[in-house]
């Protein structure tokens, strides 16, 4: 059944080129001036297999404990006997392109970016507004928060969610499946009154 879950509001707060990317550092950042993150540490492609829909495969661990994922750049994981690099990237537009990232096209893949997101002090009713090409899944710091399950375009700001992000060091892992030709994803972050959000850094490493 195609299925669509919005954020969960209650779990996150009881938890407190024209898009190629290029190798990155450790090095902190911050969110570009429209609130869009571009650092992340990526894996991919991951071939996905075959005899079942994207739609049922994004509901599945594609690799073990993916909700808790803390990579570094170099990690190394092995999926289905190929290994893969975890790999520092910066987006060079407001969406992440991962066959752009990857320079080939890769279908029936899956693949992750994570990212780190660094507050000095809680800050309630941030607004996470998202887009995938083609389904997504969103774990943020260790809770399945949300999965859109049907293949589509990229559209900025598809989907919004409100989020609460704990003092310290916030993780996010957002899991993309692409089923044919383009491979996308974006994600900002924005204040209760609609604005980029200030004083974060992002991280690339926890």
């Amino acid at each position: 059944m195609i299925m669509k879950k919005l954020f969960c509001l209650l779990a996150l707060i009881a938890l407190g080129e024209s898009s190629m990317a290029k190798a990155g550092t450790d090095e902190t950042s911050t969110l570009d001036p429209e609130g869009y993150i571009r650092d992340w540490v990526m894996l991919a492609p991951i071939a996905l297999p075959d005899g079942d829909t994207a739609s049922d495969l994004l509901l599945r661990e594609q690799i073990p404990a993916e909700a808790t994922l803390k990579p570094r750049d170099g990690d190394k994981l092995t999926v289905r006997g190929k290994e893969l690099v975890w790999k520092n990237v910066t987006a060079a537009t407001n969406f992440f392109d991962f066959n752009a990232v990857l320079k080939s096209q890769n279908d029936h893949a899956g693949g992750f970016i994570v990212t780190y997101v660094e507050c000095d002090q809680e800050i309630p009713d941030v607004t996470m507004a998202v887009a995938s090409n083609d389904e997504g899944r969103i774990y943020f710091n260790g809770v399945d928060i949300y999965a859109f399950t049907e293949a589509r375009p990229l559209l900025l700001d598809s989907d919004k969610g409100r989020v609460t992000l704990k003092k310290g060091v916030n993780v996010i892992v957002f899991k993309i499946l692409n089923e044919q030709n383009s491979w996308q994803g974006a994600m900002r972050l924005l204040d209760k009154g609609g604005t980029p959000l200030k004083n974060v850094k992002i991280r690339r490493s926890s």
